[in-house]
């Protein structure tokens, strides 16, 4: 294969991203910007931590250890327990651990149940496959130049299959307990004055879900059969190019092709700044919006009040 080489247009000036992941390109164009180019150039603090993908890394981390032998499922709720131990975080994440930390076993068992629901025999997985490519599909008379880079939740190279993993946890509000009467039964979704409610189910595969899971069947060249698992509190479910159209080889590609206008629209923004992250911006736009209500944005609402008043001074000084 011919030695390839990142685009300037990535790297040159301000910019610094020289590879892009499925993860990246779910991002509207205005959050990927901050994310990815604006916030390390303001030098944001580390995000604070949220419980959400610190519980989603957790469930994630432990059913792919289980399914390749090298842990048990008894020894689930003592490890979350210890691990959100180690984090500062604010009330309502701290509420909202405590409800998940009772269901947290049940989270694990239910990805490893979907797997085994999907595999002829329940061996032969293997977890965060590693992947980097490169490709040659135009848009807008343009070619990616750069690597896409990411990991393959679990793989069955025998069965020729590929599942990707998502948690639904349910939310938390605090909703202070009126005077109890005698005959109240325990609620086992309420702790203090905090109520836990339950996830919903999920009709339809995410969008953004769908770009990730054709990228790896990409890879595969579209030979491996995929799998996205949705795992919620009490139930999962499992869609599949059998009961879903975007998982269906025109789906994938279909969602494919979206992969490549919208990184290679991106590329072309980044050529026509010029390496200045302020012209990048004046291209892009701004979502005052998600800036003054960034505390309902659970992409934005871990990061310091500090930090987003510098965005607001940022995009005001343009």
């Amino acid at each position: 294969m011919e030695e390839r080489f990142t685009d300037l247009a990535w790297t040159e000036g301000d910019f610094n991203k020289a590879t892009t992941s499925p993860s990246q390109t779910a991002l509207s164009n205005w959050m990927w910007y901050n994310k990815y180019q604006l916030f390390p150039y303001l030098k944001f603090k580390q995000e604070k931590p949220s419980i959400s993908f610190k519980a989603g890394t957790f469930v994630h981390d432990w059913f792919q250890t289980i399914l390749v032998g090298q842990a048990k499922i008894d020894d689930v709720e003592f490890a979350f327990k210890t691990h959100i131990e180690q984090f500062e975080f604010e009330e309502k994440h701290k509420m909202k651990a405590q409800f998940i930390l009772k269901k947290i076993k049940g989270y694990v068992e239910r990805h490893l149940e979907a797997i085994n629901e999907v595999s002829d025999n329940f061996s032969g997985w293997s977890s965060e496959k590693p992947f980097s490519d490169w490709y040659d599909n135009k848009y807008m008379g343009q070619t990616l130049n750069l690597a896409n880079e990411g990991y393959i939740d679990c793989v069955n190279d025998n069965e020729k299959k590929i599942t990707e993993h998502k948690n639904k946890f349910g939310s938390v509000k605090k909703y202070p307990l009126k005077k109890p009467k005698k005959d109240d039964k325990p609620n086992e979704n309420r702790i203090g004055d905090w109520v836990y409610s339950k996830s919903q189910a999920i009709k339809y595969p995410q969008f953004t879900h769908c770009i990730q899971t054709a990228i790896y069947s990409k890879h595969f060249d579209y030979k491996y059969k995929p799998y996205l698992i949705y795992v919620g509190d009490s139930d999962y479910t499992i869609f599949t190019p059998d009961n879903c159209w975007e998982l269906t080889p025109k789906g994938l590609q279909y969602f494919f092709k979206k992969f490549i206008q919208i990184n290679i629209q991106r590329q072309e923004m980044l050529r026509m700044a010029n390496g200045d992250m302020r012209k990048l911006a004046m291209i892009i736009g701004v979502d005052w919006s998600e800036i003054r209500n960034y505390k309902s944005n659970f992409l934005l609402e871990n990061y310091h009040e500090e930090d987003m008043q510098r965005l607001e001074d940022f995009y005001e000084k343009l």
